[in-house]
């Protein structure tokens, strides 16, 4: 990798520091020869990663869009990184003894379906499963082929050519095979192809062990609305169009940890069809996905830097404050755990989705709720569906998680980094824990971390369960208490409104009723009028019969308790006093 070739990413978006500080050393003191080269027969390129310029310029590698691969093997005084090696010096650094001081080492592969002969080297190395190569070397350029008319579609154009064959008498032959096979055909579990199934699902993980290796495979979740807002670019633009998140970036990772104290990480592809020419904002997402693979590398090395300001950075894989025998006794057995768990946990970036005070679910149920009091609707209750399958995924994502953690920190049977991890081993102990390990390592499966990175582990798992599914918990029971609301709010709206139909009905027909007989004593006395009635007789028994109808009607509505019309009159009056009022003002 040419190291003039310089990527500016000083323009951050709010919400994404740069995790890179090396930029801010101003001196550069010019780097020592490396004289670190474990082969001798061709160069490695190893620099010493505890100086200030390695560590700068190996940053500036990581945040390359291009760069392919790094090595590091460090111990607790020295550090040792290389990027940018073929397969073929790798597998020979894989059968060269390390030094007793570099008792640790760090692969981390970017684009691994291109780097193919790389992963079988691996597999052939600690004997991983056939499965297990197809799934890390599946390509990430795949292109889906789902049937353009749905099943149910097809099947009923099938069955109606058949009624129409009989019908005419012709024989009807049964439906061909390709009709299901196709659907079948794009199912992700049948093609194989790792990232439609990661993408289908997103809270798929894997996990598989040997006897040399444990390997986890999951996914991480990065918000770049930060880098969509800050560019004005499309979700499209990002590729987090469709996503069941919106405004997040899925991204699968292989972990492995392995017998030799050799931690493996194997990265998705970001953007496939890129080949490593992104745009602006890629760049600014593949640096968000990036963040916790820098700060992990820069724990690697003792160059003093800005970052301590920040506690949540400063990971105690080389660095301890004390130098206590207990410790120092267990430094190179913790480490690898160490690493392996450091490279997993990653929570700021996978937690804080929900976990903030200022987490957008708990911002959207308030305004709902707000919205709903003032005017409920049914289009709420489609938004709460939307916010309840958001969370779901996120829960769904939580618990495989701690899924992982259970299957990582589960007992297992005794073995030496899980005895000799816990205290420091007598000289008489020694012989017994050796013959242990060889009779455990021909049969046990998976890796026994030690006790530094179990603790650590089990620490994850409190977090998650206490804060992240705890939040994804509360926001759903509050989203089905909104919904319950809304129905009920509807409901009672609904109910309010038909109160007041039956009210105005009740006022017609009460009015139709004081006014039947009057109508009928006009029709009594029309015919006489002005002959045996007169007009002031008339109008007498008017006012009696509107009177005695008056009163009746006021009697059976007391006693048949219908008086509710009578809360119609104060809003009419209320009514007609502010056009009153209109009128006054308009003069």
């Amino acid at each position: 990798m040419d190291s003039e070739i310089q990527y500016d990413f000083a323009d951050t978006l709010p919400g994404m520091e740069r995790s890179d500080s090396a930029f801010t050393n101003q001196k550069k003191p010019k780097s020592e020869a490396s004289n670190y080269e474990p082969l001798s027969d061709r160069e490695t390129g190893f620099r010493n990663l505890d100086l200030p310029d390695v560590l700068e310029d190996s940053v500036q590698q990581l945040c390359t869009p291009t760069a392919r691969n790094f090595i590091v093997d460090f111990g607790d005084e020295e550090a040792w990184v290389s990027f940018d090696q073929p397969a073929e010096t790798i597998n020979t650094l894989l059968d060269t003894p390390r030094p007793s001081n570099l008792h640790t080492r760090w692969i981390n592969i970017w684009f691994p379906f291109q780097q193919r002969p790389l992963l079988e080297f691996l597999a052939q190395q600690y004997d991983f499963s056939p499965r297990l190569l197809a799934l890390m070397s599946s390509d990430p350029r795949r292109m889906r082929q789902y049937p353009s008319q749905p099943i149910e579609q097809r099947n009923e154009a099938i069955l109606r050519r058949s009624f129409e064959d009989i019908e005419k008498g012709l024989s009807s032959s049964p439906p061909p095979a390709t009709d299901t096979s196709s659907l079948s055909s794009s199912n992700p579990a049948r093609t194989g192809n790792l990232y439609d199934i990661v993408d289908g699902v997103w809270h798929y993980t894997s996990l598989d062990q040997g006897r040399s290796y444990l390997c986890l495979g999951f996914n991480s979740l990065y918000n770049v609305h930060a880098v969509e807002t800050g560019c004005g670019v499309s979700e499209e633009s990002t590729g987090t169009k469709d996503a069941p998140l919106p405004h997040i970036k899925r991204v699968w990772t292989w972990l492995l940890i392995c017998a030799d104290k050799t931690v493996i990480s194997i990265n998705e592809d970001l953007y496939p069809y890129s080949e490593g020419r992104l745009s602006h904002p890629q760049q600014l997402v593949m640096m968000e996905t990036r963040r916790n693979l820098i700060n992990v590398f820069r724990s690697l090395s003792k160059v003093e830097d800005s970052r301590e300001a920040n506690p949540l950075v400063l990971l105690p894989i080389r660095r301890r404050l004390g130098d206590t025998k207990e410790e120092t006794a267990h430094r190179d057995k913790d480490a690898p755990g160490l690493l392996f768990y450091y490279l997993f946990e990653n929570w700021f970036n996978s937690y804080s989705l929900i976990t903030r005070r200022e987490s957008r679910y708990g911002m959207e149920l308030e305004k709902l709720q707000k919205e709903m009091f003032s005017a409920p609707k049914l289009h709420h209750i489609d938004l709460l569906h939307g916010i309840g399958n958001e969370l779901g995924a996120l829960k769904r994502h939580y618990k495989s998680y701690i899924r992982l953690v259970d299957r990582v920190t589960e007992p297992q049977s005794s073995t030496l980094a899980s005895r000799t991890g816990s205290r420091v081993p007598s000289k008489a102990s020694q012989e017994t824990f050796d013959k242990l390990a060889h009779q455990g390592g021909q049969s046990l499966m998976g890796i026994g971390l030690t006790s530094a990175a179990i603790v650590r582990f089990e620490r994850l798992r409190d977090m998650i369960s206490l804060y992240a599914l705890a939040e994804c918990k509360d926001y759903l029971h509050q989203k089905d208490g909104l919904v319950q609301m809304n129905f009920q709010l509807v409901a009672m709206s609904q109910s309010a409104g038909v109160d007041r139909l039956t009210r105005v009905a009740l006022l017609i027909s009460k009015a139709t009723i004081l006014f039947l007989p009057l109508t009928f004593l006009t029709e009594y006395v029309s015919a006489d009028l002005g002959v045996t009635y007169s007009v002031k007789t008339y109008w007498i028994a008017f006012a009696v019969v509107l009177t005695l109808s008056w009163v009746l009607l006021m009697g059976f509505g007391a006693l048949s308790g219908t008086m509710e019309s009578w809360s119609l009159f104060p809003p009419l009056k209320r009514a007609f006093a502010k056009v009153k009022n209109w009128k006054r003002k308009s003069d």
